[in-house]
C-alpha cells in the first residue's frame, strides 16, 4: 500500500475514532466522517466496505496503538521478577483504562451486544493477545526459575485480576484512575499477592 493511501485510511480511522466515542456508532455517519476528513464516500467503502468494516478497522488501530506498550515483558534483563510484572502491571492497567479504549467498549456493549463479529474481533485484537503473551512469559525459564506454575491460562487470569480489580469499572463509569502513587502502592501489592501464590 502507497504511503499516501496508508495515511488516508489512518486519517479516516482517526477522525471515525473520534466521532463514534463523542456521538456513539449509531449516530456517526460515513457522510459525516467524508465531510472531515474530504474525498467521497466511495473512498470509504473501497478502503473499509462498510461502516461496521470501518469500525472494526477502529477496534484493531486503538487496541494496537493503546496496548503495544504492554508487550514488553521481555525486553528488559536482570530485573527481579517482581519488578518486571509491575512494569506490566501499571502499564496494562493504564491500557485499559485509556479513555479510548473505554469508550469503544462501551460502544461494543450498547450496539453489539447481539453481533458475533465485532466483539470477537476487539477480544482477539485486545484481552486475548494480552493474555496470550502473560502466559508465555509465564512458562519462560525467566519466570520458572522463581515460580511453580502448573496451569498458565487459571495464573495469568489470576494475575490480571489482581492488576483490575474494580479499576476499570470504574472507569467505565467515568470515574477517573487514583494518583500515580496509590495506582503503584497496589500494583505491587497485587504482584506480591500473585508470587506468594507461586514462589516456589
Amino acid at each position: 500500500m502507497r504511503d499516501s493511501t496508508q495515511k488516508k485510511r489512518i486519517k479516516i480511522i482517526e477522525v471515525a475514532t473520534e466521532l463514534f466515542i463523542e456521538r456513539g456508532y449509531k449516530d456517526t455517519s460515513l457522510d459525516q466522517i467524508v465531510a472531515i476528513c474530504g474525498g467521497s464516500k466511495q473512498t470509504l467503502y473501497r478502503y473499509f466496505s462498510n461502516k461496521e468494516g470501518l469500525f472494526v478497522e477502529v477496534l484493531a488501530h486503538n487496541t494496537k496503538s493503546s496496548l503495544e506498550s504492554v508487550f514488553q515483558l521481555t525486553e528488559k534483563h536482570n530485573e527481579p521478577l517482581q519488578v518486571t510484572l509491575e512494569h506490566f502491571a501499571i502499564k496494562y492497567l493504564k491500557g485499559i483504562c485509556t479513555s479510548t479504549i473505554l469508550g469503544l467498549f462501551r460502544i461494543i456493549a450498547a450496539d453489539f451486544n447481539k453481533h458475533d463479529s465485532v466483539p470477537l474481533q476487539f477480544w482477539q485484537t485486545g484481552p486475548l493477545r494480552i493474555h496470550q503473551y502473560l502466559i508465555e512469559f509465564l512458562k519462560t525459564s525467566e519466570a520458572c526459575q522463581s515460580l511453580h506454575i502448573e496451569d498458565a491460562d487459571l495464573a495469568c487470569a489470576q494475575l490480571l485480576s489482581l492488576i483490575k480489580l474494580d479499576y476499570q469499572n470504574l472507569a467505565l463509569l467515568g470515574l477517573e484512575l487514583p494518583g500515580d502513587e496509590q495506582l503503584r502502592q497496589h500494583i505491587k501489592k497485587a504482584v506480591s499477592t500473585f508470587l506468594s501464590l507461586y514462589q516456589k
